[in-house]
């Protein structure tokens, strides 16, 4: 196990989570232990000349069986290690021999007849105390997320809480999200937003809860260091934010060389910085320009997700990932540049379309799928940076170009029309006509049947008192 984690820290925190350093058998592997389980509490990496700095530190290292012991700790190991299968090992053994020394004290008290009798049973009682101690262990494990396996009546009766929240509806802790758009739809200002702005409780953009203060890592790694700055300065010097907590917020950018997370040592820095920086929120902006192999990929991009799900299992931190959008037209779910493994990995998925630019004012519209619960409904997303608040986000008024809609879709039209008027996908064009009838602005004048030409067909309404709500 230790040599292990030598070669993966990854899986450390989980391991140390299954054993204690007591547990091993071995002194030195105990001194190993505890130098490694603190290391990964302070997020610091763990390899072969680190270790030796923590127990020679700590004045372990001749205890921990010296620079020769270290060096060969993890010799005929797999680079491919099961860390987590290793420790349950360790923890299991451990048990055993509690109980192998237990049963010992406890036969050695019965039989000496010069002991008395309450002895004996006062070995027992140890023994149980010492069975509580283990099941409260395990407890703890079951608490920490590690118990997944459960017979149907178990499931049936446990209580499971309810993702806790970064920003309310829209990132939830130690969750995944997908950011999706056509390149200049804003979605790099819309994420630096959401990073600086959650560095603060409260309300953020004038529509999204924050319940606690966020850290979070901003990997930038699209545009270039001083489009970031320029874009972050506008922020600051507007009112955008009524208040932002900078010490919250790490700005990592685009690497001389370039960063590929697949790439271990690559992989290994961003954990590190991760943990350091001890991030509830990591936000990679963009996809592209941490991964070079094929996103069109099945196997290549499932490999992807795996990484991030690393970085998520390994840190508890929220991994969020913007990408790009090639799929004009299509739904949310589908929208994804490369394979649908993206879309069937993140717990939600976040689509800014449509995108309209009038004089200095730039709109975009906010859709979410959201797959953990209720999530945000569509907004609008409006950057102006002549105003004094320079980017709001704003309830999606689905009635706010009427008169527009009724030029251009005419006297009676289907769902595809307005689907194809907007460009927007069929589903989201079902929703906009719920809305549009809900105000009293679109009644139906055909039912739809089954076929391309039995589409249902609508109208706008002259006089919205006189409006049908069927």
């Amino acid at each position: 196990m230790l040599g292990a984690i030598l070669l993966d820290n990854s899986a450390a925190p989980k391991a140390f989570l299954k054993v204690d350093p007591l547990d091993f058998f071995l002194p030195q592997h105990r001194y190993i232990a505890r130098s490694m389980k603190a290391m990964t509490d302070a997020g610091t990496p763990i390899d072969t000349v680190t270790l030796m700095a923590e127990l020679q530190r700590a004045d372990a290292l001749d205890a921990a069986g010296g620079v020769p012991y270290l060096s060969q700790l993890a010799d005929g190991l797999p680079r491919a290690t099961n860390v987590e299968h290793y420790a349950e090992i360790v923890f299991e053994n451990a048990v055993r021999r509690y109980t192998i020394t237990e049963a010992y004290t406890v036969m050695n008290a019965a039989q000496n007849p010069a002991a008395p009798s309450l002895a004996t049973v006062d070995q027992l009682e140890t023994a149980r105390a010492m069975r509580e101690r283990i099941e409260q262990r395990r407890g703890v494990r079951a608490a920490a997320g590690d118990r997944w396996k459960y017979s149907a009546l178990e499931f049936l009766s446990s209580e499971f809480p309810e993702p806790e929240q970064l920003i309310a509806r829209l990132f939830p802790k130690c969750g995944t999200a997908m950011i999706v758009a056509m390149p200049h739809h804003l979605k790099s200002w819309f994420m630096l937003a959401l990073a600086m702005g959650a560095t603060k409780e409260g309300l953020l953009l004038g529509q999204l809860e924050v319940p606690k203060p966020v850290r979070t890592l901003y990997f930038a790694v699209e545009d270039n260091r001083g489009d970031v700055r320029k874009r972050m300065r506008s922020l600051v010097y507007s009112k955008t934010f009524a208040d932002w907590n900078p010490a919250l917020l790490e700005i990592w950018t685009r690497p001389v060389g370039g960063f590929d997370i697949m790439q271990e040592s690559h992989f290994a820095e961003l954990l590190a910085g991760i943990k350091k920086h001890q991030a509830d929120l990591v936000i990679i902006d963009v996809l592209r320009r941490i991964f070079r192999g094929d996103i069109n990929s099945p196997k290549e991009s499932a490999q992807l997700c795996e990484q991030f799900d690393r970085l998520r299992d390994s840190t508890g931190a929220s991994i969020a990932v913007v990408h790009h959008e090639n799929r004009k037209g299509e739904d949310i779910m589908r929208a994804a540049a490369g394979s649908f493994n993206f879309a069937g990995w993140a717990d939600v998925t976040i689509q800014l379309k449509r995108k309209i630019e009038s004089g200095n004012i730039s709109r975009v519209e906010i859709h979410a799928d959201y797959q953990l619960g209720l999530g945000i409904e569509p907004m609008s997303l409006i950057l102006d940076l002549t105003q004094e608040v320079a980017l709001r986000m704003e309830s999606l008024e689905e009635v706010e170009n009427v008169e527009e809609l009724r030029q251009g879709l005419g006297e009676q039209w289907t769902v595809r029309d307005l689907a194809e008027f907007l460009d927007v996908h069929k589903s989201n064009a079902h929703r906009r006509i719920k809305k549009l009838r809900a105000a009293g602005l679109v009644e139906k004048v055909k039912g739809g049947k089954r076929g391309i030409s039995g589409l249902a067909r609508y109208c706008f309404v002259q006089d919205s008192s006189t409006a049908s709500d069927e």
